[in-house]
This record gives C-alpha cells, structure tokens and sequence, in this order.
C-alpha cells in the first residue's frame, strides 16, 4: 500500500503534513524570521516513513517507551509482550501501530481523524483496542494531537506521538529546552526505570545535566534519554516545556496532561540522519509502570477510556 499524506494549513501560512502511515505527524512548516521552515526531523523522500527504524513522528503503543523483560503479571497470568529491544518490550513491539495503515475517518482543511483497530492479543497485549488520534491546527499556530482509546478486557495503555523537533536547526545543541519538572527517573543499564525518583539538581555529572526548569542549552547535555516527572502531576492541560530556536526566532511550547515526558535527543539516529539531528518530548504517563507499583497505574478497564492530549504552540520571539 502507499501511504495518503494530509495537510493541515491556517490562514498565517502554517502546514502539518500527517501520514496514514502510523498516524505519523511528517512535517510542521512554520513562518520564521527567516522566512517558513521546516520545525521536524524528516525524511526528504516521504516513502522512507515506511521503513523507518526510529519511530519518525508515528504514534506509538499500545505501551510506549519500556516494559522491562516485556513481561506483566495481573489477575494470576504472566503477559508475554513482544520483546524488540533486547528482552524489553519498546513502542509498543514488534510491527506496531507504528508500523501499520490507519482508516482516514474524518478530514477537513485544519483537522484530521485516523482510527486503527489492535486486535485481542497484538505483540501479546490482552484485548480487542480501538484507537482514535485526531490532528487539529489552530489559527493562532497551535496544534493539538487527541489520542482516545477504549477496550473490551483489562490492558494497560500508554501512547505517544514521537516527533523530533529541531525548529529548522540543525542539531538539537542549537537549542534552549525548559522543563517544568523537578524530578527524573532513575534507570539502569536497559534504559528501564529503577523505580528510585532523583531530583534534578542533585542528579548531575559531566555528562548529564538534568536540571531544565530554567531554559538550558542542550549543548551543556550529552545522550540524555529520561524520563521527567511534571510538577503537580496529573492537573489537567499546563505548560510543561519549552524549545526554543533563537537562531530562527522560534519558541515552541508544549502543553500535556500527562505525568510527565520523556526527553530523547536522538543520541542513537544514523543514516539518513545524524546523531543529534532532533529532540523527542515524548508525552506519556509512567514507562515500564506495570513493574512499578508506586507508579500511577496505565491498565484501562472496558468501561474506561483512554485519553493523552498534547498541544504544540508555535510562536515567534520576542
């Protein structure tokens, strides 16, 4: 199958391209002082979402992030999940929702609706899964990614869109990142939390430099990949984070009600790309949380839904 690109445009001169191709999120165009730029990493030839091993603005689930060893015990039975990274389970596994078509189900010039259906038992997860996520473009240049799902069994959920942002830089070491959080996950050696919360001042090396809560060069930070805890978490949609370009006057900012984000700055791309070419702010609630019980829970019961909104808002400097 080839892949159906959307654009989403405002009457400022700002476009979204989405694909049906993962429910990806391909392209932001947005008017600079420089005149319009592209603000994502992406592919020059839009075929090669198709093959794309580093989740490229697709949506990902049904778990995104990690579940150490892939495994879950609930109600007495042991879930194997699909375990792709290593022996963890990461995105979701295997040919995911990333990797799949989704149904165009609703499309106007500055929205768009993509649905997919995850059958009972998807890379091990139990239940039959609809997923709704729905684009909406602004006309002061925000815009807004609705991700919605229900089950028909207990199972846990936890999507992200995984965009790398780079504001038309470009390396992310280019840019300034402000986050509202004064808490990081500790992690070992797999990437998979250790359950122990530090704070962000008293968790710094050479290498890593977590503390964002006032705006910091990413130039200061090398290979960071982890997981911020927001502030007064969960309260409903509040500024979380802010990137800004003053090369390209830009300032992009980020509203969640979510726990919290993970913030990858692409340490691991290679060709076509360059390490450092883009910073995900990956907006989820707790990774790996079905192995943590002091975490908030992400198992959603048949008469729940699930629901992770995220809003992108474009402005210029000052």
């Amino acid at each position: 199958m080839k892949q159906t690109l959307i654009t989403l445009k405002n009457s400022n001169g700002m476009q979204v391209v989405v694909s049906d191709f993962g429910a990806r999120l391909c392209s932001i165009i947005f008017s600079t002082c420089h005149g319009p730029k592209e603000m994502l990493m992406h592919y020059q030839d839009e075929s090669q979402f198709v093959d794309d091993p580093f989740y490229v603005g697709a949506i990902c689930g049904r778990v995104s992030n990690r579940i150490g060893r892939g495994r879950f015990g609930y109600d007495g039975q042991i879930y194997q999940y699909s375990q792709n990274e290593g022996e963890h389970c990461l995105h979701g596994g295997e040919q995911s929702i990333d990797k799949r078509f989704w149904q165009i189900t609703e499309q106007l010039p500055s929205s768009v609706t993509l649905t997919l259906s995850s059958p009972d038992g998807d890379n091990g997860f139990a239940g039959n899964v609809n997923i709704q996520v729905t684009y909406r473009l602004f006309e002061d240049n925000k815009l807004e990614i609705e991700i919605c799902a229900n089950t028909d069994k207990t199972t846990p959920l936890n999507f992200t869109n995984h965009a790398y942002f780079n504001l038309a830089e470009r390396s992310v070491s280019a840019l300034e990142l402000c986050i509202d959080a004064e808490l990081v996950l500790e992690k070992d050696a797999g990437n998979i939390p250790t359950g122990k919360l530090l704070k962000v001042d008293e968790s710094e090396s050479t290498a890593l430099r977590f503390d964002f809560r006032e705006p910091k060069s990413l130039q200061q930070t090398r290979d960071l990949d982890h997981y911020y805890v927001f502030y007064k978490a969960p309260r409903g949609m509040r500024l979380v984070a802010q990137l800004v370009s003053k090369n390209n006057g830009v300032r992009l900012s980020v509203f969640s009600d979510q726990n919290g984000l993970q913030c990858y700055m692409g340490g691991f791309l290679s060709a076509p790309f360059s390490p450092y070419s883009g910073v995900c702010l990956e907006l989820h609630n707790y990774p790996d949380a079905l192995n943590h019980e002091q975490f908030d829970s992400i198992l959603v019961q048949p008469e729940q839904q699930y629901k992770n909104t995220m809003i992108l808002s474009f402005t210029e400097l000052d």
